[in-house]
């Protein structure tokens, strides 16, 4: 599938690269259903991230101890941490199916 025909529209992407801020919940509509992004960064034992994400308000996957080079999936499109600023953002840039690894889901 190639960047234009993308159906999940991802609020503040650009050029493929989505930064979440530090515990501003996004919103994404996909396939009917609501779908709630928050990240999360701690300092210790050193700087990683979690991202957590609900559909229609339930705890569906949540991606935890994430630095960067760590791969997520969000409603069926793979991103790949590139940074992440301790209480601030955490950048994830859009894999491409030819790049496709395993995610580290702890999927509910």
């Amino acid at each position: 599938m190639s960047r234009d025909d993308a159906q999940v529209k991802y609020p503040f992407e650009f050029d493929g690269r989505w930064v979440l801020r530090y515990h501003i919940p996004y919103t994404v509509e996909h396939d009917g259903s609501t779908h709630r992004i928050v990240a999360t960064i701690f300092a210790r034992p050193s700087v990683h991230g979690r991202i957590q994400i609900n559909r229609d308000g339930q705890l569906i996957a949540e991606y935890d101890e994430l630095v960067p080079g760590s791969l997520v999936e969000i409603t069926g499109d793979a991103w790949r941490v590139a940074e992440i600023e301790y209480r601030t953002r955490v950048v994830l840039e859009r894999v491409t199916d030819d790049t496709k690894e395993e995610t580290g889901c702890t999927g509910r």
